[in-house]
Formats: structure tokens, C-alpha cells, sequence
């Protein structure tokens, strides 16, 4: 399981986030354009090639031209070609997080809820348990802002995890009666859908 997931907007399956770019890269260390040992490389390089051609310079020295040139270049080239890939796994992870609030799996608590859900998903197909479930995890999601819970927090999520577990429990057994649900929150919905 990834360390962080996206809860949805709308109840469905949570999403596995693209994998971002982890700190800068060697691209990003470097100036954005040419530095002076590239520009030498490359300037000597042509300069070179065009006397071997020009002045007819000895043929083997071409060579040796067209490595510093190609030196000169290729390292620059890396280094955008490098830039360009992060611009876009950052893009990538930028609009998966707009899809949904983020959440950190890393703490047991956390896992406990998100397996209950998805065990409550695969059980209940769509209504008001999966709905009720699904409060559960935004307001997790909510409280925790992408982090894993403090010490003082680990019982409010795993009072969720319980009711969700609870209900999934429950609905292996057959559906719940529709009932006018009650309570602001995750947890007195699911409690009303037990009773």
C-alpha cells in the first residue's frame, strides 16, 4: 500500500496518487542554461571543426572536435531533458490531488480505516453505508491534512475505523433498512444505520 492515497470528492475507490518527484534531481542543482565549462567545451569544439575544415588541419583532429562539441551540448541537454521530466510528474501529482483530499496510510489507524472502507465498498455497493463510510474517511482526511495522526488524534480515527468496520460487518449479513439518518457526523450516521 502507497504511503499516501487520495480520498475522492464523491464516495468511490480511493486513488493511488502518481508518484511525485522527490527533491531536487542533479538537473535542478545546475544553473538553468549552459555554465562556462560547457560553453568552452562546445565553442572550442566548433572553433576546432571549423579549422580542421577551413585551414585543413590534420582529419583525426575532427574527431576530437566533435567530442568536445558533443560534450559541450550533451550535458546541458541531460540536464533539460531531466527538468522536463519532473515538470511533468509534478504536474501529474498536482492534478491527482485536485481529484480528492489527500491522506497518510503510514500510521495503523489509518490503515485500519481505509481497509474497513474499501471492505464496506466491496460489501454495501452504493447508498447510504458507503456514504457514511465515506464521511468517515473525508473527515480523517480533513483533520490530518496529508500527516499522520498525533498521538492525540489516533482515537478519533480509530473510532471511524471501528464504526466503518462495524457497519461492513453488519451489512455481510444483508442490507440495512433506510433510515432517516441523523448527526453531523460520520459516526452518528453509522450508529443510526446499526440500530
Amino acid at each position: 500500500m502507497p504511503s499516501q492515497v487520495i480520498v475522492p470528492h464523491r464516495p468511490g475507490p480511493l486513488i493511488d496518487p502518481p508518484v511525485a518527484a522527490d527533491g531536487p534531481g542533479p538537473a535542478e542543482d545546475q544553473e538553468m542554461g549552459m555554465g562556462i565549462p560547457e560553453v568552452v567545451l562546445a565553442a572550442s569544439g566548433a572553433v576546432l571543426f571549423v579549422a580542421v575544415l577551413a585551414v585543413g588541419l590534420p582529419a583525426w583532429l575532427s574527431v576530437v572536435a566533435v567530442a568536445g562539441l558533443a560534450l559541450g551540448l550533451a550535458l546541458p541537454a541531460q540536464a533539460a531533458t531531466l527538468r522536463a521530466v519532473r515538470r511533468r510528474r509534478l504536474r501529474r501529482h498536482a492534478k491527482a490531488l485536485d481529484r480528492g483530499i489527500p491522506l497518510d496510510v503510514s500510521h495503523s489507524s489509518v490503515r485500519r480505516l481505509v481497509t474497513a472502507y474499501d471492505r464496506l465498498r466491496r460489501t454495501a455497493g452504493p447508498g447510504m453505508a458507503v456514504d457514511a463510510g465515506h464521511l468517515a474517511l473525508v473527515e480523517v482526511a480533513m483533520l490530518l491534512g496529508g500527516r499522520a495522526p498525533r498521538e492525540e488524534e489516533v482515537d478519533y480515527v480509530l473510532r471511524r475505523a471501528e464504526a466503518v468496520s462495524a457497519l461492513a460487518d453488519r451489512l455481510a449479513h444483508g442490507p440495512v433498512p433506510p433510515i432517516e439518518l441523523a448527526g453531523p457526523d460520520s459516526v452518528a450516521r453509522i450508529e443510526a444505520l446499526l440500530s
